[in-house]
């Protein structure tokens, strides 16, 4: 009889997922690559993480190809210049008159179930903005979600160059994230 519950829990958790996946892909297949579409600010996470409001859905956006530093992991004090990316990002999201999010075209979600995208504050590439302010490094690559790669790059070399933000503090970024 126990076994049966099990197996009945595990039929269950398969429906769940099926489901899941199915409405996933469902709203991924509306939105094509490389097409700028509306969103809607809901609320903020920290520096490269955001929920929107796209195609009258709320989804947690992680920002492609750049990396924060920490405010709000559980297992890592917050970091140098986190907050101010933090503070940055909810800055520019909540004051923008438009806020458009593109896919590239690699995964549509990370291994937390974020939706993966660019995102465009009045036209600007949010991402270029943090890097070149020195509030961001160029990071998680993974192709082919590389479309803005050689922009960002540019910007993240001008902000190191210039010892902005991150930047400033001789050793702290690292292939890894920060120190």
């Amino acid at each position: 009889l126990l076994s049966g519950c099990a197996s009945l829990e595990q039929k269950a958790q398969d429906f769940v997922q099926d489901l899941s996946q199915d409405v996933n892909e469902g709203f991924f297949k509306t939105i094509s690559n490389n097409q700028r579409i509306p969103a809607d600010f809901v609320r903020h996470v920290d520096g490269d993480t955001t929920v929107l409001r796209i195609d009258r859905k709320e989804q947690k956006v992680r920002f492609l190809l750049v990396d924060t530093p920490e405010t709000v992991n559980p297992k890592t004090k917050v970091q140098p210049f986190g907050l101010e990316a933090s503070k940055r990002t909810k800055e520019l999201l909540s004051t923008a008159s438009e806020i458009t999010f593109e896919y590239d075209s690699g995964d549509k979600t990370d291994r937390y179930g974020r939706v993966l995208g660019y995102i465009f504050v009045d036209g600007t590439l949010l991402q270029k903005t943090l890097v070149s302010e020195g509030l961001a490094r160029v990071a998680y690559v993974k192709e082919p979600n590389t479309k803005y790669l050689l922009e960002l790059e540019e910007a993240q070399e001008k902000a190191k160059n210039e010892s902005l933000g991150i930047w400033s503090i001789p050793g702290y970024v690292t292939e890894r994230g920060y120190k």
